[in-house]
């Protein structure tokens, strides 16, 4: 991809203008032949998911689940298969961050208000977890610039808890009754397992001390299956979801200062669209048999990182 060139402008006017950033991460290890490089880092992201309950075409719920500045840990391998052909495998954990969720119920069909909400600012992420391994074929490439496409996997599990906070329900008008919960009481638990089949586009250009690199990709989740616990309610949720569209982009920029030392700005964006799926519902306590609601769910999907400092070369 060069920015020397006006054939190559508009791709890389187009990766730049994407509105994500990947976590990059520092070479640990490269094989004296340049053929095989483990690396590993240390960035921030912002994790979205949305919840959501039908009733046929009517919306019931929404739960809005949300963590900022997750510290995210990024470890990863690339191999050189033969001339043409590349591998590269990359795991993402997340861990801390603010979390936040909102939960909205339309429970009055002639009305577009909604009718309860509840906010609970104490929510906890208590995992996140992104793995993906991609096959490419390096269709161009010349002293300074590299274009692969390819395919590839990757699987995402992500879990929230949300604990006390407070709510606005219609009792016997419109938001009439407002309340709270108790400080650290376990109200909602969701969990998405979300597996992705993706093709991709990735682009390489040197220009002195500075390396240029983006990729795009776009593929197909094979069905969020997501897991919804209501704790005061002892009911527990399986949703499992039909196919839905994935698109992601990663960017980044590199500049070398030394011979192994270099000052980078990267990062990464992908997102899952929403789609419906059919429900299960658990008594927790045994006390009735399980319920079965056909498309009477929906979830979607969106993780956005940001990394920038120093690379070493070892």
């Amino acid at each position: 991809m060069s920015f020397l060139r006006p054939q190559t402008a508009f791709l890389a006017g187009l990766l730049f203008c994407v509105p994500a950033l990947a976590t990059a991460a520092d070479n640990i290890f490269t094989s004296p032949d340049q053929s095989f490089t483990i690396y590993g880092g240390i960035g921030f992201a912002n994790i979205k998911a949305g919840e959501y309950v039908y009733d046929g075409s009517h919306k019931l719920s929404q739960l809005d689940w949300e963590s900022k500045g997750v510290t995210l840990y990024t470890f990863g391998a690339m191999a050189d298969l033969d001339k043409n052909w590349s591998m590269k495998a990359n795991v993402n954990i997340g861990a801390n961050g603010n979390g936040h969720m909102v939960d909205y119920d339309w429970l009055v069909y002639s009305i577009d208000d909604w009718t309860h909400r509840s906010t609970h600012p104490d929510t906890k992420l208590d995992h996140y977890f992104n793995g993906s391994i991609e096959v490419d074929r390096d269709v161009y490439s010349n002293d300074a610039t590299t274009l692969d496409l390819g395919l590839g996997f990757s699987y995402s599990d992500v879990k929230w808890s949300a604990f006390g906070g407070s709510y606005i329900y219609s009792t016997s008008a419109l938001h009439d009754t407002v309340g709270s919960f108790a400080d650290g009481e376990r109200a909602i638990s969701y969990r998405q397992k979300i597996p992705v089949a993706f093709l991709a586009a990735n682009a390489e250009h040197k220009i002195g001390a500075f390396t240029l690199s983006g990729g795009l990709k776009g593929g197909l989740s094979f069905g969020i299956e997501d897991i919804d616990d209501h704790w005061m309610r002892d009911l527990r949720f399986y949703d499992s979801m039909g196919a839905a569209p994935m698109l992601g982009a990663n960017v980044a920029v590199n500049y070398e200062f030394t011979q192994n030392a270099a000052f980078y700005v990267a990062g990464n964006f992908e997102k899952v669209f929403r789609t419906k799926g059919d429900v299960r519902m658990v008594d927790t306590t045994g006390a009735s048999d399980d319920e079965h609601f056909s498309n009477g769910a929906g979830a979607d999907f969106q993780a956005v990182s940001i990394s920038f400092g120093l690379k070493g070369k070892f």
